[in-house]
């Protein structure tokens, strides 16, 4: 009689290995998430699921389980707009009835860990793990800023013809379809002018009879660190005009700190000193700004060695790469789209 049974409990064990093997063999090639064997003397128990492709926590060990067959890692997803894809990590664990599924990421899909279940009369597993996928949600719509509603104001930096860095932004925005072949963004940039006269006489213009802006890429203070050691009235300054701008219905700023300035980049200590003393108060007046939003875009990581001769103004290089910096943000953020 004793036997009989251990035959007859053998036999049960090899049937749940084998029916074990042919779910996870069942599973996609693109989406099956790997999964660890059943812990010893113990069914697995089930572990939770994680999204955007994060590992779950593994279940509690149950009694007498069974291995899981290990699946293959999930495929990556096609990018978001503006983001980059996300792939499918590996299931936290599995046992023999062990599943994996496809998530989906805003913009373009992506496979999560997948959802590993314990063997028979396993006891549930942790809680389930969670963790978001791409950074870029892919809601943005086209045409709620026109062209005239976008507008450039600084001084030489944003004005001196030829506007690399303008051409660069608008080049992009065409080839999303956020910017018609013949449109172009307002230019109100003057060469050689201080903080003061961007906040006022620029600004005048920008709003000339009335004219609708929501939209808004800046720099200003490089003229006056040029005029002199520091400039302890340009957050001020850019705290008023930001007011004015708040009051026209504006509802978006980028701010662009100015790159190292020199040839090669930081070459130019004294005007690098003031810049370091003025910016961190500029961009402190820009972060504590909510009506409008403004955003505080460093330009110094992507200026390189030939994207001045001047020490000052972007070549081609220079404007692309600024122009792409700047792009990259109205994309992330949903400006001008």
């Amino acid at each position: 009689m004793i036997s009989k049974q251990h035959n007859k409990l053998g036999g049960f064990v090899l049937f749940l290995g084998l029916a074990g093997l042919g779910v996870a063999a069942c599973s996609s090639d693109n989406t099956r998430s790997y999964g660890s064997g059943g812990s010893p003397g113990g069914v697995a128990g089930t572990p939770g699921t994680s999204a955007g492709g994060n590992h779950s926590a593994a279940g509690s060990p149950g009694l007498a389980g069974s291995p899981g067959l290990a699946g293959s890692p999930g495929a990556a997803g096609s990018p978001a707009a503006g983001g980059s894809p996300t792939v499918g990590a590996a299931g936290a664990s599995s046992s023999a009835a062990g599943t994996s599924s496809g998530g989906t990421s805003s913009g373009g899909t992506s496979s999560s860990g997948g959802t590993s279940s314990g063997g028979a009369g396993g006891k549930a597993g942790g809680s389930a793990g969670s963790g978001a996928g791409g950074a870029s949600t892919g809601t943005c719509q086209k045409g709620q800023i026109k062209a005239s509603e976008v507008v450039i104001m600084g001084e030489s930096f944003y004005a001196i013809a030829p506007q690399y860095i303008q051409n660069r932004i608008q080049d992009n925005a065409r080839k999303a379809g956020s910017l018609g072949a013949s449109e172009t963004y307002r230019n109100v940039a003057v060469s050689g002018q201080n903080m003061n006269y961007i906040a006022t006489t620029e600004w005048t213009a920008a709003t000339q009879g009335n004219a609708s802006v929501k939209f808004v890429i800046m720099d200003g203070g490089g003229i006056d660190c040029l005029s002199g050691s520091s400039c302890p009235t340009c957050g001020s300054t850019f705290k008023t005009l930001l007011g004015k701008m708040a009051t026209a219905g504006v509802q978006d700023v980028i701010y662009t700190r100015y790159p190292e300035p020199g040839a090669p980049p930081g070459s130019n200590a004294s005007l690098k000193a003031c810049l370091d003393q003025t910016m961190p108060t500029m961009q402190q007046t820009c972060e504590g700004s909510t009506s409008p939003k403004c955003h505080w875009v460093d330009l110094r990581p992507v200026w390189v060695a030939g994207d001045t001769t001047d020490g000052l103004h972007p070549t081609d290089s220079g404007g692309q790469h600024v122009g792409d910096l700047i792009w990259s943000e109205m994309v992330k953020l949903c400006l001008a789209q």
